[in-house]
């Protein structure tokens, strides 16, 4: 009788050893991890199905320079949460949970001190050709903004857009990615314009573990007048293990706003 009850257990529990299993194989073979970050360039691939992923500045710190004007603006721990929903497809929900802003004017007094937290961004990556293989990658990425961040932190409006990604190997270990950003923005003064922008980032991997980029970012803003804003990016990555990259960087920007963005970031999934 024993064996007979231990033989049904047995039966019946092997079904479910044989889904861990399969689970296990799924988990091993799965594609790289590939995020968002650190550079302003997006990834052409997406969050496998089943997957969570986390993408953060731990630490942001901005310097900017306009019409006499100075302002810091310190962000902790501003991230991106990710979920793979289907093979090419993910939802993303970002935030950014602390900010700090303060302001001085040219004799460097203090004209404005504020801090809380900043607008939420909802988003939706597919990619549509190669996310697991293959050159080139390209991947659509629609938003929205909803403005949950106080005055002196956001301009209280939604906004929304489409970001067009896309990745192509150039041999000898090197990459090539750009993104072109289209979007429906508002200005500090609630006028609505179309704000187009887009970057092309290079990069490769040192060793196993390490990599480095290098990028540019052209953007053709509204404040109270139209203007080219660009930027000079670079920075390292850090991969501790298939699952978990540390990074870290600097964005300088030039020509109309004059702005020094250092950074320290980490993404994981699970």
């Amino acid at each position: 009788m024993t064996k007979q009850i231990l033989s049904f257990i047995a039966a019946a529990i092997s079904p479910l050893g044989a889904a861990d299993d399969w689970l296990e194989v799924e988990r091993k073979n799965v594609r790289p991890l590939s995020t968002d970050r650190p550079d302003q360039t997006e990834s052409a691939q997406t969050v496998p199905k089943g997957w969570f992923q986390v993408e953060s500045n731990l630490v942001s710190f901005t310097r900017s320079r306009q019409a006499g004007e100075r302002s810091d603006d310190t962000s902790f721990c501003d991230f991106i949460f990710k979920y793979g929903i289907t093979h090419n497809t993910d939802l993303q929900v970002g935030w950014a949970p602390r900010i700090l802003h303060r302001s001085q004017d040219a004799g460097s007094v203090l004209i404005g001190k504020t801090s809380g937290s900043g607008d939420l961004y909802f988003r939706t990556k597919t990619n549509l050709i190669g996310n697991d293989e293959g050159p080139y990658a390209l991947a659509l990425l629609p938003w929205f903004k909803a403005p949950t961040a106080k005055e002196g932190l956001g301009n209280q409006c939604w906004e929304y857009g489409l970001t067009i990604n896309q990745e192509l190997d150039i041999g000898g270990g090197w990459e090539l990615g750009s993104s072109i950003f289209l979007a429906a923005a508002v200005t500090d003064h609630q006028t609505r314009y179309f704000e187009p922008a887009f970057t092309i980032a290079i990069g490769r991997d040192l060793t196993e573990k390490i990599g480095f980029y290098v990028e540019t970012y052209q953007g053709y803003l509204n404040d109270e007048r139209r203007y080219w804003q660009s930027s000079l990016d670079g920075g390292i990555t850090y991969l501790v293990t298939p699952n978990l990259k540390f990074d870290a960087g600097i964005n300088w920007y030039y020509n109309a706003q004059e702005a020094i963005n250092p950074f320290v970031g980490v993404s994981f999934r699970f």
